[in-house]
């Protein structure tokens, strides 16, 4: 597209964003239930802590390989939030970007949690087993990022990348004029950020014999390097908005995802990520953007759109106990995983329609009078 062409989107709204976001959780969701839960059984059991029973295992993960799409859908996501976020700048003083924000995402992490708890609660009751987090791991977890402050246990296999987005969103708030005038020197963030990681990395590995100060800085041992892969989003966000050029734009991408992949060769993390995945999600990305003028709006796209966030919140480890449940009563492992996809959106379209959609309209009132 030539540079005369491109203007700032409208209220920052793309329709091929809301259609990756859809497919992005979707991605996320067959992952988890359709090849996580069959194939990582020690994990399923930390989690939920209800233990296995004997099943025949799925046809489907055997047809194709299920397992790359969380990660891919998790890298989609952070690229559409690095993308997405910069525009609520635009709109927003930076009182009323963090205010509206929180209301973004508190709410609707409060209804998801409270299914996940009230799951593995009623689970073990049933199924036997034992709670595995106390009451502070998960009064912790209602609030991201501050479990990663307390030295919470994870009680959820997806809360660790909310805690990312609210760190992400606090840098933005820092660099709100960089990002508002694309600014050249927005780009020490991504380079401060992993030189913090590094050190914080370089700590992991001299305190190794100190396991309590290693599980203090884990999270800091992790998030940092998603928080330099978002800035691709923010690279593509800012050529949207004529900030940056062309080949400008891909040595940002190239400066950011250089840096995330060096992480993953030379850190000591709890966790490293593919980068095959991550940098198909970027890729993906980026060719819908290319070609945004495709995509069109339907119902499904919307009805996806709409309710990616608490599917994304909602699915994991209740959709864990939902098919521990259907084992136990004998049912096949295919239906299982479709039963157990068709409750995991019935009960995040109820939290979209009871949660999300009243508390993000009430959210963007208070950023907009925070922001007159």
């Amino acid at each position: 597209m030539s540079e005369p062409e491109r203007k700032p989107a409208a209220g920052g709204r793309f329709e091929f964003a809301n259609t990756l976001r859809g497919l992005a959780a979707f991605s996320v969701i067959l992952g988890h239930l359709g090849e996580v839960y069959w194939t990582m059984g020690p994990m399923v059991d930390i989690l939920t802590g209800i233990p296995y029973v004997s099943f025949t295992p799925p046809v489907l993960p055997s047809v194709v390989s299920l397992g790359w799409l969380g990660p891919f859908g998790v890298a989609l996501f952070f690229t559409i939030s690095g993308f997405v976020i910069p525009f609520s700048l635009d709109q927003y003083s930076v009182k009323g970007f963090i205010a509206g924000r929180l209301w973004r995402i508190w709410p609707t992490c409060w209804a998801g949690l409270t299914v996940t708890v009230l799951s593995v609660v009623v689970g073990v009751h049933f199924m036997g087993g034992q709670v595995p987090f106390t009451f502070r791991d998960a009064a912790s977890q209602y609030f991201p990022p501050l479990s990663a402050i307390a030295d919470a246990r994870r009680i959820d296999s997806v809360m660790w990348t909310l805690e990312i987005e609210m760190f992400f969103y606090g840098i933005c708030a820092l660099a709100a004029n960089h990002l508002r005038e694309g600014r050249r020197t927005l780009w020490l963030f991504p380079v401060a950020i992993f030189l913090f990681w590094l050190a914080v990395d370089q700590a992991v590995a001299w305190f190794h014999a100190y396991p309590s100060v290693v599980r203090r800085l884990g999270p800091f041992d992790t998030d940092p390097v998603f928080l330099v892969f978002m800035f691709c989003g923010v690279a593509l966000n800012l050529y949207s908005r004529a900030k940056l050029t062309l080949a400008e734009a891909a040595a940002a991408i190239a400066l950011c995802f250089s840096l995330f992949a060096l992480a993953q060769y030379v850190g000591h993390m709890p966790f490293t990520a593919d980068l095959r995945f991550y940098f198909a999600g970027l890729a993906v990305f980026a060719v819908s953007m290319a070609f945004k003028g495709v995509f069109r709006r339907t119902r499904i796209t919307k009805f996806l759109s709409d309710i990616s966030y608490p599917l994304y919140v909602v699915h994991g480890v209740a959709g864990y106990v939902v098919l521990h449940a259907l084992l136990r009563l004998k049912v096949n492992a295919d239906l299982a995983i479709a039963i157990t996809i068709v409750l995991a959106v019935a009960v995040a379209y109820a939290i979209h329609a009871l949660v999300e959609a009243p508390t993000h309209r009430r959210g963007q009132m208070v950023a907009r009078r925070l922001s007159a």
